[in-house]
């Protein structure tokens, strides 16, 4: 009886230790679960830096194209826009941007979710003699200074949605969205830059609101989540408006 009694005991303990063990192993595995992390290309022959070829021009050249799109959650890059101020005819920025419908992205998580983020990148292109190298950084360079070419920059992931204040608005202006960004992902110092002071005082205040409440993917530099500067370009026009509804 007491041979009977003390095995069963030792049953039970040992299935409790086993329990406890599984326990803690998926707390464990949770708590090693990363909050975020970031959209970016993908490796290999779907990646931008792979797709991208340099435009046939003669002499020493460099151009930085500057990027800024969706990054889905499907690992799509879609609605991207690039600029450079130094390439007139348009070479470099037709060079990244007809390649944007075959390049593939990882997809920016929230809690171990997919999720569809506001993406920017630069490529930059340079030209010494018979040397070319076409580079990729997925950050908006507005923190270079600071953390040099090795970060991400901050994602935006939180629904975006023009303001109704804005649909009214018939002249198209370009506007900066600026704000920095701290390490959890949450926004300070929001601000609206426009070209011009004609934009209606209700429609910057929503979209300001819209901005102070907004959630981000935070940058990260060194596997580090850091405080950044974040800008995103935006065309308000009517036409553009009813796209985002």
């Amino acid at each position: 009886m007491y041979i009977y009694h003390h095995f069963g005991a030792l049953r039970v303990s040992t299935s409790a230790l086993l329990l406890g063990a599984l326990a803690a192993s998926v707390l464990a595995t949770a708590q090693e679960l990363p909050r975020f992390t970031h959209a970016n290309f993908v490796e290999g022959e779907r990646s931008i830096t792979s797709l991208v070829e340099f435009p046939d021009v003669d002499g020493n050249i460099e151009i930085i194209v500057t990027c800024t799109g969706i990054a889905s959650a499907k690992g799509r890059l879609q609605e991207a826009k690039c600029s450079a101020p130094n390439d007139p005819d348009l070479d470099f920025t037709m060079a990244v941007s007809r390649r944007f419908n075959a390049t593939r992205l990882i997809p920016a998580t929230v809690d171990g979710n997919p999720e569809e983020v506001d993406f920017q990148f630069v490529v930059h292109f340079r030209k010494e003699g018979d040397e070319e190298t076409v580079n990729v950084y997925p950050n908006n360079s507005k923190n270079v200074d600071r953390l040099g070419l090795d970060y991400v920059s901050a994602q935006r992931f939180s629904p975006y949605v023009w303001p109704n204040r804005c649909g009214t608005w018939r002249r198209e202006e370009l506007i900066l969205e600026v704000a920095i960004i701290d390490a959890t992902g949450k926004p300070k110092d929001v601000d609206l830059v426009t070209a011009e002071s004609s934009l209606r005082l209700n429609c910057k205040a929503a979209l300001i609101n819209q901005l102070e409440n907004g959630r981000w993917v935070p940058a990260v530099h060194k596997g580090q989540f850091v405080d950044s500067i974040w800008v995103n370009p935006i065309i308000l026009n009517r036409m553009a408006y009813k796209r985002q509804q």
